[in-house]
């Protein structure tokens, strides 16, 4: 996997407070706020690695500086109103733990432009200094690639195309890996929020190739169960109707007067199709 000079990102992100700031600096970490979307990226610790880190804290307090992205609520998506708000994006864990027992800690201030950027941030700051499993791995190259793919309009295939292969360059993976990391990434999100950690945390072990299959299946809750993921993942996959009606447009399109509007319809409708293709390869490996 490509490495990134993180230090030095989080230089150029970040605002040290000084120390006649003080009064600042607690009204800042009185007023944080936690996004779930964002608590989400970060790979739960699992039950001795939480145990570990809780015991080290309560021992020896909070070593390391929270980070905080220092933004408005309308930048943040939380509403549309310019408030300043201070969102945590790292340290997670540790003020959950600080929290709870009522302990003190530093933070840093870092400045982003979109809730987007930050998502982007996180991902590769995971990505970069943890012994990360295979699977959390994969979920965040996932998210990260599906972030990215619908930033661009979703269902282009040649975008999607740039998009799997500058990933794949980015951490030394084939641009067919990432494509298979935001299924498996999309999988997931389909999954109970206790399921989906016990999958991460290896805790839960099931077929990759299953998610990977839920992610294309429709459900109208979210899997609790592995028996539940296997039984939806052995549905007949939905793309199968959406092909048969991509071949019906495809076949009217071409037989029909080959205008410049209607050539990039059939290119569209062409490159979809192979990405459905392709995808269905995928999910059967």
């Amino acid at each position: 996997m490509a490495k990134k000079d993180f230090m030095n990102l989080m230089k150029e992100k970040t605002t040290d407070l000084k120390p006649s700031l003080l009064s600042s600096e607690e009204h800042i970490k009185s007023q944080i706020t936690v996004l779930p979307e964002l608590k989400d990226l970060i790979p739960p610790l699992t039950a001795d690695e939480s145990q570990q880190l809780e015991q080290n804290i309560t021992k020896h307090g909070i070593k390391d500086p929270l980070t905080i992205w220092e933004t408005t609520a309308a930048t943040a998506g939380i509403s549309d109103q310019p408030t300043p708000v201070f969102i945590l994006i790292d340290g997670h864990n540790r003020y959950a733990i600080a929290q709870r027992y009522h302990l003190d800690f530093r933070i840093n201030l870092v400045h982003f432009t979109s809730l987007a950027e930050v998502k982007d941030y996180m991902i590769d700051y995971q990505l970069g200094r943890r012994n990360l499993s295979p699977e959390q791995a994969s979920y965040l190259r996932g998210l990260r690639y599906l972030q990215q793919k619908n930033a661009r309009g979703g269902n282009q295939f040649a975008e999607n195309e740039n998009v799997s292969a500058a990933l794949g360059k980015e951490y030394g993976v084939s641009s067919r890996t990432i494509k298979r990391d935001g299924d498996f990434a999309a999988g997931l999100e389909k999954l109970t929020p206790d399921l989906k950690n016990a999958v991460l945390t290896g805790k839960q072990k099931l077929p990759k190739a299953s998610i990977n299959a839920v992610a294309k299946a429709a459900t109208t809750h979210l899997l609790s169960t592995p028996e539940e993921v296997m039984e939806v993942a052995a549905r007949p996959s939905l793309q199968q109707d959406e092909r048969q009606q991509l071949q019906q447009s495809i076949r009217t399109l071409a037989v029909g007067p080959l205008t410049k509007e209607t050539c990039q319809q059939l290119l569209d409708q062409l490159h979809h199709y192979q990405q459905l293709l392709n995808q269905s390869d995928s999910v059967s490996l």
